[in-house]
């Protein structure tokens, strides 16, 4: 696998992203991207504690099936979303942090996302990019019932109100979702700056390329502030490259 991961500050003041990716000892990699909510300070450091807390406990794990996995994944991340809860009800100027999560986890040959928020994962293969999460926006939870457009989702007015996120309550619903991995595919995590200021034909346009996993990284994150993205951006892609000598196995 080749992996790009990048944070970008943008137009903000300060960078409330945070993303970074970890193996097991089995090898087994997980990629977590969060984006940070809250007042000054306050975001950036939910984002970080997520990633690096959940991160760090699965420097110490191996799993056997992706059932194990997610089980863990569902025990540790509301166990961070707890922590995340009690520290900013403990100092006044840490209330109301949260932040959304993304994470991917490889396991044998498959590959599960888990998301809460609008930080999305992407799934790039045969030249055709599809959208693994759905945003938890209450403009998005209104398209998913049927009360307004795809369209109508993209301009409203909430459309960047979260539903859910790790931090806010007590319990936290995470959606999970489980597929096969591909060679020569590209997963993509991003954070809503990147997905707000890049449109999924030039996504797929990029990702096409014949260029290092690095260019296209950089190239998507050049194009959402060139289209005037004014939040932090930031994208992790994994490159599951096409492994010659696999006799018909997936690459490593």
């Amino acid at each position: 696998m080749e992996i790009f991961k990048k944070t970008l500050i943008g137009k903000r003041s300060i960078n409330q992203d945070y993303v970074e990716t970890f193996l097991n000892k089995e090898n087994q990699l997980i990629a977590i991207l969060c984006d940070g909510m809250g007042g000054h300070k306050a975001g950036d450091i939910a984002s970080e504690m997520a990633v690096l807390q959940i991160g760090n406990h699965w420097s110490a794990t191996s799993f056997i099936d992706s059932d194990e996995a997610i089980e863990w994944l569902d025990q540790h991340i509301n166990l961070e979303n707890q922590r995340i809860y009690r520290v900013a009800k403990s100092y006044s100027d840490l209330d109301g942090m949260g932040t959304t999560i993304v994470a991917a986890a490889y396991i044998n040959n498959e590959i599960i996302v888990g998301n809460i928020g609008d930080s999305r994962a992407y799934h790039f293969k045969q030249k055709e990019l599809t959208l693994i999460t759905e945003d938890h926006t209450f403009a998005n939870e209104l398209r998913l019932k049927g009360e307004i457009s795809e369209e109508e989702a993209k301009n409203h007015r909430q459309r960047h109100t979260l539903t859910r996120s790790l931090g806010v309550l007590k319990k936290v619903e995470i959606d999970f979702f489980v597929f096969e991995k591909a060679d020569d595919s590209i997963l993509m995590l991003c954070s809503d700056g990147l997905s707000n200021g890049v449109e999924n034909d030039l996504m797929s346009s990029i990702l096409t390329r014949p260029r290092s996993i690095n260019d296209r990284g950089n190239i998507l994150i050049e194009n959402a502030l060139r289209n005037g993205s004014t939040d932090n951006i930031t994208v992790c892609l994994i490159d599951n490259k096409f492994n010659a000598n696999s006799e018909g196995k997936e690459g490593k």
